[in-house]
């Protein structure tokens, strides 16, 4: 009968565990999220953390406006629109006394990989690299994980649009 009875409570407690854990990865939420341009940032506020360590990665993709580059730093315009990739991440301290009630604040700048190669860059021989002078990003992802356990909590995925012209902006709507 006693081994009957630990081996429930077992099972309840496991199960409480895991729903609770469940619970708080599931109540995590983004709130106000704005994107700004002059490389990709993203600002707004991650709610539902208690006070847990966790690292914002903000990934970002998009077409980019070429210049290329030699050594005699001469620049004709690249001719190609390769497709770049944008990292970054920072880490919100769940001890941070600035932020309160499970939610803390972000501003991630992700940045790209420079100089591209001169035949990804469309430039016209391997005297030249590709400098990016502009990027219309058009897929963008805002992650949450774990600092701890690198285990992934939260992730939202944005499809945007840039324009440069006649001045730079970013609009994103979740997808």
């Amino acid at each position: 009968m006693k081994k009957k009875l630990f081996t429930i409570l077992t099972v309840m407690l496991v199960t409480m565990l895991t729903s609770s854990t469940a619970f708080a990865a599931g109540g995590l939420k983004f709130r106000n999220i704005d994107f700004n341009l002059g490389s990709l940032i993203a600002t707004g506020l991650v709610t539902g953390l208690g006070n847990t360590d966790v690292t914002i990665v903000l990934e970002g993709s998009g077409p980019a406006d070429i210049l290329c580059v030699n050594n005699g730093t001469n620049i004709v315009p690249g001719q190609s629109s390769p497709k770049v990739t944008a990292t970054g991440e920072q880490l919100l301290d769940g001890d941070n006394d600035y932020d309160k009630n499970g939610r803390a604040s972000f501003n991630t700048v992700a940045s790209t990989d420079e100089p591209l190669p001169w035949d990804e860059a469309g430039c016209p021989n391997s005297n030249w690299v590709g400098k990016i002078d502009f990027v219309y990003w058009d897929a963008v992802t805002i992650s949450v994980y774990s600092t701890s356990t690198g285990d992934l909590l939260a992730q939202q995925k944005y499809k945007c649009v840039t324009t440069r012209y006649p001045s730079p902006t970013i609009t994103c709507d979740p997808v």
